[in-house]
């Protein structure tokens, strides 16, 4: 075996070759001319497990950003790149959840009103995400496992009562927080959340 064939076998396993080195060892008529061909005759193949590595020092990396702004530190400069990632989720927010697209309005009236509601939900999750940030809580709002999906299981309820004189009576009720619930509205500095409404009305 040659040390050609032995790189293209690293070469088709490379987790093998990752975790063990490969010695050969060769004969002592190594090199020589027998019928006009080159004997590599291996005495010895040695396998030796390479020192074992951590999780954190097989699966470290290295990001390199290039800028301009040569008078940003380290963590400023990171920052300003992770806005891209800001940005971005901006407009997937803007195109799902608050209802950017599609808009099925014919009227440019109805349009721009459809827009401006979006903007200003969008400045909402803005406000949202800078004051999480603010105080070291650094989720976003639409990514999995985060504000929209932990406040989601918060609800409120309308419950309508009709006595038998036919007068309706329309209860707004809110379940109780949880502890994810009160801790995401401490950090936003919500103190009290929707209070019980009572709302009483005759049929006809």
């Amino acid at each position: 075996m040659r040390p050609s064939g032995i790189g293209r076998i690293k070469a088709k396993c490379p987790r093998v070759a990752a975790r063990y080195d490969f010695v050969l060892t060769y004969g002592e008529d190594q090199g020589k001319l027998v019928n006009r061909r080159r004997v590599d005759r291996v005495a010895e193949l040695i396998i030796e497990p390479k020192p074992a590595k951590s999780t954190d020092e097989a699966l470290l990396g290295a990001c390199v950003i290039e800028t301009t702004h040569n008078h940003l530190d380290e963590h400023q400069i990171w920052d300003l790149y992770m806005t891209l990632t800001r940005v971005e989720n901006a407009f997937r927010s803007l195109k799902s959840d608050l209802g950017l697209r599609l808009i099925y309005h014919q009227l440019a009236t109805r349009c721009v009103a459809n827009l401006f509601i979006s903007v200003l939900a969008y400045h909402l999750l803005a406000a949202i995400e800078l004051t999480l940030r603010a105080k070291g809580d650094t989720k976003s709002w639409s990514t999995a496992s985060t504000v929209k999906e932990q406040v989601s299981s918060h609800t409120r309820s309308t419950l309508m009562l009709t006595n038998d004189q036919g007068v309706a009576t329309h209860l707004r009720v809110s379940s109780v927080p949880e502890p994810i619930h009160r801790q995401i509205y401490g950090l936003l500095g919500v103190k009290d959340t929707l209070r019980r409404t009572r709302t009483t009305a005759t049929h006809l």
